[in-house]
């Protein structure tokens, strides 16, 4: 609750900056016309940034992530919305990006059972592909133990 206040004043605060800048263009002498240019420059920037940054500064995950192969370092499972959300990062890259893939069954099942042996697995990897039927894009997991597969 206490977030979605936040972002009602940061919003609030916002579009009164807004309309600050708006209101400087008719306030103004008439003769200033790069005052008035220089303003509505402002504005216009000021009102496209929140749509800009509002995905990346609040974390939301990427229900449309880009086609490839990723190392997985965490993973929620959510079985009522049915997706899976994981915090991958791209081989070669620092940044980590948090994704939304569909729920599958045995996916789960197998990273519950990662989640309980958590020691005996290497690596984790997901191959995340083109979106099908507006269903949201495939994917496969690959799991490596550390010492084999003794199954």
């Amino acid at each position: 609750m206490s977030e979605l206040l936040v972002l009602i004043i940061l919003y609030a605060l916002h579009a009164a900056a807004v309309c600050f800048l708006f209101a400087m263009l008719f306030v103004n002498d008439l003769r200033q016309w790069w005052m008035r240019i220089a303003t509505l420059a402002l504005g216009l920037v000021a009102l496209v940034l929140p749509l800009m940054l509002a995905h990346q500064t609040l974390g939301y995950p990427d229900p449309w992530p880009e086609p490839g192969r990723y190392n997985v370092y965490g993973w929620d499972v959510d079985e009522i919305d049915g997706a899976l959300f994981l915090l991958v990062v791209s081989p070669g890259q620092t940044k980590p990006r948090h994704v939304r893939v569909p729920f599958d069954l045995g996916v789960a099942l197998k990273l519950q059972e990662v989640t309980e042996n958590f020691g005996i697995y290497k690596q984790i990897t997901v191959d995340i592909g083109d979106e099908v039927s507006g269903r949201g894009p495939q994917y496969a997991f690959t799991i490596e133990k550390v010492f084999g597969d003794d199954e």
